[in-house]
């Protein structure tokens, strides 16, 4: 039987539930198959989690843009720039910034 690639992050993560690579990815993942509010909620929990995992904060921005939920992206944006800054992540800090400045 073939397991699809979350059934395989999943069981990772199992083994590794500190990895935040794999927290992200599934989280991906979910977003990808159709199920953003899973990917969503991963995503919300990567940044309580993992805070200085600056990606999490970005793509989470990205999915509630997409969705029109201009207020909430720019707040996980806000967070994502400062995340960013603290680890010194230059260049994200600028995507994000392009994409606060976008929804205003």
């Amino acid at each position: 039987m073939h397991r699809s690639r979350r059934e395989q992050l999943q069981e990772m993560l199992a083994s590794e539930p500190d990895d935040s690579f794999l927290h992200y990815a599934l989280a991906l993942e979910l977003a990808k198959e159709g199920d953003r509010a899973a990917g969503l909620e991963r995503l919300s929990e990567m940044n309580v989690r993992f805070p200085d995992h600056v990606p999490a904060y970005f793509r989470r921005g990205q999915l509630l843009a997409e969705g029109h939920e201009n207020e909430a992206a720019r707040t996980v944006l806000t967070q994502g720039i400062l995340a960013a800054n603290r680890t010194a992540d230059d260049h994200a800090a600028a995507e994000m910034r392009e994409l606060f400045e976008s929804l205003l």
